[in-house]
Parts: C-alpha cells; structure tokens; sequence
C-alpha cells in the first residue's frame, strides 16, 4: 500500500511537468518528445521503482488469497493519496472530495474484513470473460473517460493476473526458477501485464492535467468491477459485508464525481 502511494505521489509530481498529454492526437514528433520525457525524468523513475515493487509484493498476495480480499486492503491508501498530494504535491483537497474518499476508504474496508476463503475453479477448460467493455458513446469529461479506461483495465489485470498467479502457485514444485519461468510464460498473468500497462498509460496521460487526489479514489470503480469479476469469473463467494462495502465505494465515486 505505501510503495503504491509513493509511486503515485512521484509520477503525479513528474507528470505535473508536462503539458497535457491528448492520447487522441498524437503525432509522431509528440510521440517521441514524450518517450524522450519518461525515460529522462526523475521522478518518473523513482515512480516506477516503487511502483514495480508494489507489482510484486502485490502478486506474491494475490497468489495465495482471493482477489476480493487482497484487493480492498488498500483502502488507506486513498486518504494517504490525499495526505500525500496535500503535504508534498500541494494539491487543494476540496470538502466534498474528502467525504468521497471517507465512503470509498469505509466501502473497501467493509469489503476487507468479511472472511475470505479460496473456491476458485482452475480447470483446463475454464474460460476468462473480458472485461473491456467501456461505453465510448456516453458524453463524459476526459477526466472521467481516463477513469473509465484505468478501472476497466486495471481490473481485468486484477482478475487475469489472480487467476495466473493461483494456477503457478497449485502447480509449483517450490524451486524459484521453475515458478518464476511458469509465471512468467503463464498467459493469463501475461494479458494482466498488458491490461496493468493500458491502466498505466491512462493514468499517466490523465496525472498531465488531473489532480492524483481526484484521479486515485475515483478509480475505485476498479474494486467494484473486480468484485464482480470475482463472483462470475473466478467464482469467489461475495458476503453480504461486501456487497454493502462495494456500494459505499460506488456512493463515494458519485462524490468525485461533483468535482
């Protein structure tokens, strides 16, 4: 959680440097600058240490726990963002912005003290049901659009990256090579790196013009839709404290959302 805070807390400051990145139009002479950019910049690279140490540390969690339960023991890490971006970003926090962040801190922590117990199914025949179903047509703010695309990808990394990290882990023999090279050839942990990078991408696009106190709990969509995928993919059992905790989260994001 605190490797994770951090290294929102360096890219943001990073970020902050650049202009607004438009995703929409890019050129390949902006293409360039900005690549030129992330591989130069300081607090860049500080972000991305801290934020590949959490990657790890977050795996070796995911591969032994459910998702459901892993996932909301970040919950702090929303008032920390907000902390954080005061102390050391000097970001303006307004009144409404602290009550969204409280309920999603609240929901996440409902969610994360239920009993979690592992009722995955690994069969071979066992099929993963995307999760990239983003309704582009709506009229939203870019702001949001770049929420939308960080919780959609984020979470079907979240499930991908758990179902790969259990099959490892059922399948291990403890020799840390062998377990490394199957985690790595794993494909389902392989499309939840390509879907953490998406997340990446956006996050790193939206922090050129968006506060992090604003952009990190309204992502909080991510807890919902990895509850749900959850539930129907990874068929993990839902208690009823976390249906109450996702809905707190879902009543926090509609806070954000006034901003």
């Amino acid at each position: 959680m605190i490797t994770q805070v951090l290294g929102d807390i360096w890219l943001s400051r990073g970020m902050k440097s650049l202009s607004a990145v438009n995703f929409m139009h890019l050129d390949l002479a902006t293409v360039i600058s900005l690549f030129i950019f992330l591989f130069s910049n300081f607090w860049i690279w500080l972000a991305v240490i801290f934020l590949v140490t959490s990657l790890i540390l977050y795996l070796g969690a995911i591969s032994r726990l459910d998702l459901s339960f892993v996932l909301p023991i970040h919950a702090l890490s929303y008032v920390l963002n907000a902390v954080f971006a005061v102390l050391i970003l000097g970001e303006q926090v307004p009144l409404t912005r602290w009550l969204g962040i409280f309920a999603i801190t609240c929901g996440v922590m409902l969610v994360s003290i239920t009993k979690a117990k592992t009722t995955m199914d690994f069969s071979v025949n066992s099929r993963m049901v995307p999760a990239f179903f983003l309704p582009l047509g709506l009229v939203i703010s870019k702001t949001w659009l770049a929420v939308f695309i960080i919780s959609f990808a984020d979470a079907t990394g979240d499930i991908l990256m758990a179902k790969g990290m259990k099959q490892v882990t059922n399948n291990s023999d403890g020799r840390i090579w062998k377990t490394i090279t199957r985690v790595i050839g794993n494909r389902n942990i392989l499309g939840g790196v390509v879907s953490q990078a998406t997340a990446f991408a956006a996050m790193i696009a939206a922090l050129s013009w968006a506060d992090i106190s604003l952009i990190r709990p309204a992502s909080a969509l991510t807890y919902i839709i990895s509850m749900l995928g959850a539930k129907f993919i990874l068929n993990e059992k839902l208690a009823k404290g976390r249906l109450v905790g996702i809905s707190m989260i879902a009543l926090g994001v509609l806070f954000l959302a006034e901003q």
